[in-house]
Parts: C-alpha cells; sequence; structure tokens
C-alpha cells in the first residue's frame, strides 16, 4: 500500500469517527433542570445524579419479580366508570399525561422513557402512550401545597389481555413496592377498576398513618380526574 493510500484511508477512518461520535452524543438525551417546573422534584433529580445520566436504564424500579407480595402493606380501592371497557382501557392509556396529573394534590413534572432515551416535559404539547420502561417524576401536594413531596415511579408491566397496568416507585424513593390497576367489563357498558398498592418503607407511622390515608386521597383524585376527562372526550363511544 503507497504512502499516498494510506494518508488517504487515515483520512477516511478520521472522518468516520468523528461523525460516528457526534450521532452518538446527539442520540443521549439529558434532563434539562430547567424545564422542569417543581423544585423538589429539581433537588430530588440532582440529588440523585440523574440529570448527569447518558443512560436512563440505569434507573431500577424498586420491585423485583422474585419479591413476595406478602411482606408489604397493602391498599386496595374500587372505582366504577359509566362506560364500557374497550374504551376505558383505550382512554388511559392514551390520556394525555398533563391532564391526568394536574390536579390539587399531585402535579406532573417529568417523563422519561429508559429504552428510546426520550424526555418529555410539561411543556410538551405531546405525550407517549402509557408503556413499560417510563419513568414519571411527580409532585404530591399535602395540605394545599404546604408541603410537598417528589415522587418517581416506573411502568413495569401492561398485560393487555388481563387488562393491568403495574407500576413501582424506582430505587431509593421513600417507600418501596408497586401499585397494580386492573380494569373489568361490569355489565351494561361499565367498567370496574380494581386499584391496588403494596407498600413499605423503614418507618411503621408512614406505613400505617400516614400512606394510607394520602395514598387513598391521591388514587381517588386521579381516578376521578379519568372518570372526567373521559366523560368530556367527544370522540370516546359511550
Amino acid at each position: 500500500m503507497s504512502c499516498r493510500v494510506k494518508i488517504k484511508l487515515i483520512i477516511l477512518l478520521f472522518i468516520s469517527g468523528l461523525s460516528l461520535q457526534t450521532a452518538v452524543s446527539q442520540s443521549l438525551k439529558r434532563i434539562n433542570l430547567n424545564e422542569i417546573p417543581q423544585r423538589k422534584i429539581r433537588n430530588y433529580i440532582a440529588s440523585r445524579s440523574i440529570d448527569k445520566m447518558d443512560d436512563f436504564t440505569l434507573i431500577h424500579a424498586s420491585w423485583k419479580n422474585e419479591i413476595d407480595e406478602t411482606g408489604f402493606n397493602v391498599v386496595e380501592k374500587t372505582f366504577f366508570l359509566k362506560n364500557k371497557l374497550s374504551n376505558v382501557w383505550d382512554f388511559y392509556r392514551h390520556a394525555n399525561t398533563f391532564e391526568i396529573w394536574n390536579g390539587k394534590s399531585i402535579r406532573f413534572g417529568l417523563l422519561i422513557t429508559k429504552y428510546s432515551k426520550s424526555v418529555v416535559y410539561a411543556t410538551n404539547l405531546t405525550c407517549p402512550e402509557v408503556d413499560t420502561g417510563q419513568v414519571y417524576f411527580l409532585n404530591i401536594r399535602l395540605i394545599k401545597g404546604l408541603f410537598n413531596i417528589p415522587v418517581a415511579f416506573e411502568i413495569i408491566n401492561i398485560d393487555q389481555l388481563q387488562r393491568i397496568v403495574e407500576f413501582s416507585y424506582i430505587d431509593n424513593n421513600k417507600s418501596q413496592g408497586k401499585q397494580t390497576i386492573q380494569f373489568f367489563d361490569d355489565g351494561n357498558g361499565h367498567t370496574r377498576i380494581v386499584h391496588r398498592s403494596y407498600f413499605k418503607s423503614k418507618s411503621l407511622f408512614r406505613d400505617l398513618w400516614l400512606y394510607p390515608y394520602f395514598h387513598k386521597k391521591f388514587i381517588k383524585e386521579f381516578h376521578k380526574n379519568m372518570n372526567h376527562l373521559i366523560n368530556n372526550k367527544k370522540d370516546v363511544e359511550l
């Protein structure tokens, strides 16, 4: 191989390397803390260096398949919607995140998708369909906003056949566990929704008194908001 050919080959490899490096850097999506409206969520993310991550798969759910549910406290609530099962299931999967998490007690802060490395802020106009690998960061408002608590959970399972959505708090939350939402045909075009939570923390007081009271309040607000949205959605077949 001549000297001239070698030089051309080196230059080509160098240019190709730069192009590959640029493509990789462009595919990495880091969190911009300035886009998150809630200070508590910004602090939560920064304290765990999530905003420095180039790989969101480093975030792990606290719930593992081998965990025994019997070791957790359980809260269960049932809700009824005057709409048929197929409509309700589809609506819960595709509802606008900013609308469903924008009540008096819960506010949306951020959504990241671990596998596609995408970041969705409250200012975005569109929101993806609920899917596994999505991590939601929410701000919980207690006593009309006197206290604010950041929480983060990951969608860990969607069972199309059984109509189940499961999500788990991520590691390093104050509480560990998961929540399951299952949808049933209740007859006469109505749907029954069973929302079950498995939880535990290092505080007995939190587990016995605080979590059950506020959790029931939050999920009631969530499903009430969903019921309001689905009943006001004109293109839903009633």
